[in-house]
């Protein structure tokens, strides 16, 4: 492990002395190590500057992954940025650091302009409240925007007021698909047994949306009743319920759809391929890992990009080497992904990949770096 900190610092040496004349070779490391943490911040500093409103949300996300709580103050600076999804990350983000700031914010953020933006802070009042968060929800219910009704509905059960569910389950019933995934989305974020079959009924319909956005919505809260319904989903000729349907085969437990789920590694959709080797990775399968080296090469930029997203959670072998390739991808979004991925997989191997990606092209891959290195610093 010493070893391993050594060559970390000694990168980051190498990389300041190549921007930074006045950093001598002989500093101490502790001093490197100072200054690694200030040039990233000023990274992601002169990212909430830029004109272009998508980098300055992207330094807001940065500074939330970045778990560092000298990043507060940034991330209350953001909250009021005038573009509603930097406002939103910095919301996400304030969280992922200290959950009294959290519950401030989302206080504050109740009344913000997006509608979007309301629903997420009242939603995660519920989630961080006490008692008395109930009187500041509760006018929310009467709102004439849904996502707003529902969050608020939502917030409340959390509180342990279940006569709210009836909002979200009304929700179910009418309006367009989009409407009712606003319930769903509610609904499976309740993350509560009691309200699973609500969702798991939702499967036996024929509106393909509704039964996507339901086997998003169950998730983790799968459990074996529905096997005979996945399994179904998985031959579906919508290549998107396949896909999802092997995602959640993939949350359960045991030996459960096993031999679906290496029959779909073949499948015809690239997708459907990558899920169900996320799903065997998952379950501690060491069976279709060619499939990822197929996909970070796939001609599809938008595949390279999943698989990058989701090499930050799977510990496989060789994660390192599939990341450099994402690394050096032609697409933005692509290298984007791999650089948020290295930062969740974290660890001394992910720094001196981070550290590369300071010097991308790109100042939205280089601001996701700037956040990630942060937060290896500080672990």
């Amino acid at each position: 492990m010493l070893k391993k900190i050594f060559f970390m610092f000694l990168s980051a040496t190498i990389l300041l002395l190549s921007q930074d004349n006045s950093l001598q070779a002989n500093e101490k490391p502790r001093l490197v190590m100072d200054r690694v943490l200030l040039f990233s911040i000023k990274i992601l500093e002169k990212s909430f500057q830029s004109e272009n409103a998508f980098i300055r949300s992207a330094s807001a996300r940065a500074a939330g992954e970045s778990e560092y709580p000298g990043l507060i103050p940034f991330l209350k600076k953001a909250e009021k940025d005038s573009y509603h999804t930097t406002r939103l990350f910095a919301l996400q983000g304030i969280k992922k650091i200290s959950l009294d700031e959290a519950r401030k914010m989302s206080i504050r953020m109740s009344q913000d302009l997006n509608v979007w933006n309301r629903g997420a802070a009242i939603a995660m009042l519920g989630e961080l409240g006490d008692g008395s968060s109930g009187n500041l929800i509760r006018p929310h219910l009467k709102s004439p925007y849904r996502t707003v009704r529902y969050a608020a509905a939502g917030a409340l059960f959390n509180l342990g007021d279940e006569s709210q569910l009836d909002v979200l389950l009304d929700g179910l019933k009418g309006g367009n698909s989009i409407d009712r995934y606003q319930a769903i989305g509610y609904l499976g974020r309740l993350n509560d047994a009691k309200v699973t079959h609500y969702l798991e009924d939702l499967l036996n319909g024929d509106e393909d949306e509704i039964i996507f956005y339901s086997l998003k919505a169950i998730g983790k809260q799968a459990d074996k009743g529905i096997l005979p319904r996945l399994l179904s989903l998985t031959r579906h000729d919508n290549s998107s319920l396949r896909y999802q349907s092997v995602l959640t085969l993939g949350e359960l437990r045991g030996a459960l759809g096993l031999e679906a789920l290496r029959s779909l590694c073949s499948d015809k959709d690239a997708m459907v391929r990558l899920s169900a080797a996320v799903s065997l990775a998952r379950r501690g399968i060491d069976e279709c890992r060619t499939v990822f080296l197929e996909m970070i090469k796939d001609p599809d930029y938008g595949i390279r990009s999943t698989t990058a997203r989701i090499l930050g959670e799977l510990d496989i072998p060789n994660r390192e080497q599939l990341f450099e390739i994402a690394l050096m991808d032609k697409n933005i979004r692509v290298r984007t992904s791999a650089t948020r991925a290295v930062g969740m997989m974290g660890g001394a191997k992910a720094f001196p990949l981070l550290l590369k990606t300071l010097k991308d092209s790109q100042e939205v891959v280089r601001t996701y770096a700037a956040g990630n290195i942060i937060k290896l610093m500080n672990q």
